[in-house]
Formats: C-alpha cells, structure tokens, sequence
C-alpha cells in the first residue's frame, strides 16, 4: 500500500513539474541530431563502365579473289611482321601472268615493226616516192604501236603483283583474334576487301573505351589515374591511366555520353579483349582537410507557428535574408545555441557524395544542426 501511494506520488510531482517547466519556458525543448567537423580525406570519383580493347587491331584481307589453298594460322596464333598466314591458289593467276608476257612480247614485236616501216616510209617521202600523208600515218602508227606496249606491260606488272598477293602475310607482329576463313574456301575481292584475319599487335598495352555521361564528362582529363575491376577477377583492382577524352558524342536512352580511353598495362596477359570493365577515375583527393557531412547542408529551421496554420512571415523573410547574396562556395549551416538554431556562413570545397570541405566559418569539433528530431516525430504521429 505504502509502495503504491509513493509511486502516485512520484507521478504527480513529476507531472506538475513538467507543466511548471513548460509553464516558465514557453515552449518544449526541440531535440537535434548534430553533425561534427572533422578531419579526414575527400575523394571525388567518376565511375563508368566500358570494354578492354588492344591499341591497336589491324584487319588483314585480300586483294585478288581466288581459293584459299593453305591457313597456316588458328586463333591465339603469335605472328612476326611479314609471315606468311594464308595462301590462294596460283593456277589462275600464273596462267594470267603467262598471257599477259605473251601479249607483251607481240606489243614489243609490232612496236619495232611500226619504227621500222616509219623510217623507211620517211626516207620514201624524203624521196618523193610518197606522199606527205602516208609518212605520217607511218609516224601515228609508231605512237598506237607504242600505247599498246605500254598497256601490255603494265599487265605485265599487274599480273606479276597478283600473283604475289596469292601469298597473304602479316603486316604486324602480334596475336590472330579473329580467323574468317577456312581451306578451300573462295573469296571475292571486290570494291570492300574482305576480312581474313584480325590481328591485335601487343596485347601487353591494352586500353579501356568506357562512356561517361554529360554531367561528368567536365571532370575527366588526360593524366588522371584510374582504377578498375573486371568480373573475371573481382578480388583484384587494376590501375590505368586517361589518356584520351573523346569529344564525338553518342546518345544512349536519351543521355549524351562521351568516349573515356583509359590506357592500361597487361604485362601477365590476364585482362582479354572485349572483357567488360568497372572504371573509378580519381579525379580528386584532399586528404587532412575539415569536413561536414553532407546531410548538415539539407538542415532548415523550423518556422514558429509552421506546424499548426499560422505562419510567420517575418521569420521566414529572416531566413531568406540569411541566405541571399550567397555565393556559390558559400552554405548558411545552424548552430544549436541555448536550444536554438543559430546561423553560421561557411565556405565550402571540395565535395563528394559523402562530405563537403569546410574552408572557413567552423573549426574542428564545432557542432552543427543536422536533423530536427522533434519534427521529425511530430510527423511521424500526424501520420
């Protein structure tokens, strides 16, 4: 019984004194979540995601048509410049060489011909045994005799050229990638070159063709170190280096993109072309620097009254007034002071997803207003 009525007892002072409070105070103390500076390190990162590709990849085709008589490469073969990979067969082509000399040899036959009958008909109308125009048509027929040659030897040269096409040869030293042709297969050239071989010329320098969206696309410059995982070895974080910035743009869904090449080593050969990559450009870093969460910039006082219908015009106009003319380096953050939130300009730098750098206006320790707590359950309860 004793117990009970001590209890009741407790409950009412306790109860009186909190309206004696209220009553002397006016108002219920507002509890905050407060953000603290700190020091630390502020990375601004740009990540994308794009393909590992060789430097350099060149396509090796044909330029006579014919059947493929030998394929001395498969995929993954190492090739050293000027090594024979594929060969055509050469019947046609020998028989084209052979008519083209033979054709050649009756040029050069009627050629010495037409010299000597326009010698003799000249010293024929020199004579005047002829007439004036039949010594220059002797003269024009060494010209036409002359052409003819000519063109005889130039498909001379030609069929000799093609026949040495038959053999297809390396042009670079490297890897084969790609293999488009079997033995026995025919191929056509034609105004396009068909592609035979691609072939990758040093897969140990390697680079990345990532896309990097309009809104981030200001940030990356050539020289910037990179980081990047692949799916193949997710444990492991590879480094490169910008080395170029794409100015054509593409659109995707609606978005502008830009072309980031990200040069890269691949000394142990892990990394193959066309594997997917997970780029992080380090476009940034301050390491020691004063910092605030970013959640501190989102903090605005609450109006007196807000809550209920009234509203106070001249303490909204304050806030206003505390916030015009800022410039864009420049944040209004609130100090709590004797329950209160009490405005402080600070200049901000450097900025990520995280933190924002403190300048000027705090100093290590400093606390600021983050969140309203006592709203934030009043709202809950007006649910």
């Amino acid at each position: 019984m004793k117990k009970t009525v001590v209890v009741l007892t407790a409950a009412v002072l306790g109860i009186a004194a909190f309206f004696l409070y209220k009553a002397k105070n006016g108002k219920e103390l507002i509890e905050y979540d407060y953000a603290t500076v700190s020091r630390g390190s502020i990375k601004v990162e740009v990540s994308a995601s794009g393909t590992i590709q060789p430097v350099n990849v060149v396509s090796v085709g044909t330029q006579v048509s014919g059947i493929i008589e030998k394929v001395f490469v498969d995929y993954n073969s190492e090739v050293k410049k000027g090594d024979l990979i594929a060969q055509l067969e050469t019947f046609t082509l020998e028989e084209d060489l052979k008519e083209a000399r033979a054709t050649l040899t009756d040029a050069k036959s009627k050629l010495a011909q037409k010299k000597l009958d326009a010698r003799r008909f000249k010293e024929l109308f020199e004579k005047n045994y002829i007439a004036k125009s039949e010594w220059e048509q002797a003269e024009l027929d060494v010209v036409t005799a002359q052409a003819a040659y000519d063109r005889a030897l130039a498909q001379v040269k030609k069929a000799k050229r093609n026949l040495g096409y038959a053999n297809i040869v390396s042009p670079v030293s490297g890897t084969i990638i790609t293999k488009e042709v079997e033995e026995g297969q025919t191929v056509a050239a034609s105004f396009q070159t068909p592609e035979l071989f691609t072939i990758a010329e040093d897969l140990t320098k390697m680079q990345i063709e990532a896309s990097v969206s309009e809104a981030d696309i200001g940030q990356i410059k050539a020289g910037l170190p990179v980081d990047f995982t692949v799916d193949t070895f997710p444990a492991d974080t590879f480094h490169g280096t910008v080395s170029q910035v794409r100015l054509q743009p593409t659109e995707s869904s609606n978005v502008v993109m830009y072309t980031v090449v990200v040069s890269i080593s691949n000394d142990d050969l892990r990394l193959l072309p066309g594997m997917t990559a997970y780029i992080t450009v380090n476009v940034q870093e301050k390491d020691n620097v004063l910092r605030l969460p970013n959640m501190a910039f989102q903090y605005r006082p609450v109006v007196a009254g807000e809550q209920s219908s009234k509203k106070s015009n001249v303490e909204r106009a304050k806030i206003r007034m505390e916030r015009q003319d800022l410039k864009p380096n420049e944040a209004i953050l609130y100090r709590d002071e004797a329950n209160k939130p009490v405005p402080v300009k600070v200049v901000k730098g450097l900025s990520n997803l995280l933190y924002t750098e403190i300048l000027s206006g705090l100093s290590e320790g400093d606390k600021v207003i983050m969140e309203d707590l006592t709203t934030k359950v009043t709202k809950r309860r007006g649910r």
